[in-house]
């Protein structure tokens, strides 16, 4: 495929910014009257016509004007806003994230203020459970032989598991187990915990009496959570696609909303960002998974020491304004990582 020079470069950026702007079809005569190109409208038109005719834009049912296609956009957030973008780079100054909030509020508020700077769904994925430090447990007994777990880890995220015991424990015993735990284990990983009780529950067991065996198979049971792999997923603002002038088929409003509320394929496409650092934009049919072809999901991932935690991203039209989009999330995601390493340094009381 032939490269682009800089004439077609020029007016492909020029429809994509236009119609980013103002939601239709972008005419020849609207890029000579908005830009400084200097080049005539008959000239412009022969320009699209090749850029279509290259499969960059499209012109819908009759108008005359064009809109980009997926590929159309793809060259633009790769090409032409990186050149820009590289020009006007600024390093994010981290955000200061008040102390007395945990974990899942921070989250809740990432997630919010994407969607509030944008207009359209902010969504956050929180690290996996095994990615938090220990802190504290507690062991509640609720009937015989059924006992909820509550986990706390230095981050303030709480997490909640019930389980059936082969045999019933007074409340003064589950305190014990609890107690011994959290002295045992305070301030681990909660991966290195895990491995430390199923190490230990292989040792020779005269090492412990009754008591401590049970308090560790307690442990055991009360960390070996399912789903640990996703992660609590944060959505906030997808009513805001209602007033998005480019959604008014009701069949995929629906399939948007049902894909928020059953979050399973937004899960995955934010656990993959996690493979690579940095923002990615999955375009249009890209998001295919999500059963939505007509949106754009701009995702960037948030780390601690180097390694992943989570990510964060921004849900919108196709049509969205990427100029803004992606220096926001990559800011947001830098602020955020800032956030979890001060917090691994010594977690606020």
């Amino acid at each position: 495929m032939r490269p682009l020079n800089d004439r077609l470069k020029y007016v492909l950026n020029s429809v994509v910014v236009y119609h980013i702007r103002l939601g239709v079809p972008i005419g020849s005569r609207t890029i000579t009257k908005l830009s400084e190109i200097g080049l005539s409208p008959a000239t412009i038109r022969n320009v699209m016509a090749d850029l279509e005719e290259l499969g960059y834009l499209t012109h819908p049912h009759t108008s005359a004007g064009r809109i980009p296609t997926e590929k159309g956009y793809r060259f633009y957030v790769d090409t032409l806003l990186q050149e820009v973008m590289a020009q006007q780079q600024t390093s994010a100054v981290p955000a200061d994230w008040p102390a007395r909030e945990s974990t899942a509020d921070v989250l809740q508020n990432v997630s919010r203020l994407l969607s509030q700077s944008t207009h359209y769904a902010g969504v956050v994925l929180a690290p996996r459970l095994s990615q938090r430090n220990f802190k504290h447990i507690d062991f509640i007994r609720l009937r015989a032989r059924h006992v909820l777990a509550i986990f706390v880890s230095e981050d303030g995220l709480i997490h909640h598991s019930l389980f059936e015991l082969d045999r019933d424990l007074a409340d003064r015993d589950l305190g014990q187990m609890a107690d011994y735990l959290n002295r045992r284990f305070s301030s681990l990983p909660l991966q290195t915990v895990k491995q430390q009780i199923l190490k230990e529950m292989q040792e020779a067991k005269e090492r412990y009496d009754s008591l401590l065996r049970q308090a560790l198979e307690l442990g055991r049971q009360a960390m070996d959570t399912p789903g640990d792999g996703e992660g609590e997923l944060f959505v906030e603002g997808a009513t805001n696609m209602l007033s998005q002038i480019d959604f008014s088929d009701l069949n995929e409003m629906k399939q948007l909303f049902k894909t928020f509320e059953e979050k399973y394929q937004l899960l995955k496409i934010l656990g993959q960002c996690l493979e690579t650092p940095g923002v990615q934009v999955y375009i249009g049919s890209e998001n295919a998974a999500l059963g939505i072809s007509r949106f754009s999901l701009v995702a960037s991932t948030y780390a601690c020491d180097g390694q992943p935690l989570g990510s964060i991203g921004v849900l919108g039209p196709t049509r969205m304004d990427y100029s803004v989009v992606i220096p926001l999330v990559r800011s947001t995601a830098e602020q955020l990582s800032h956030f979890f390493e001060e917090w691994r340094e010594g977690p606020p009381s």
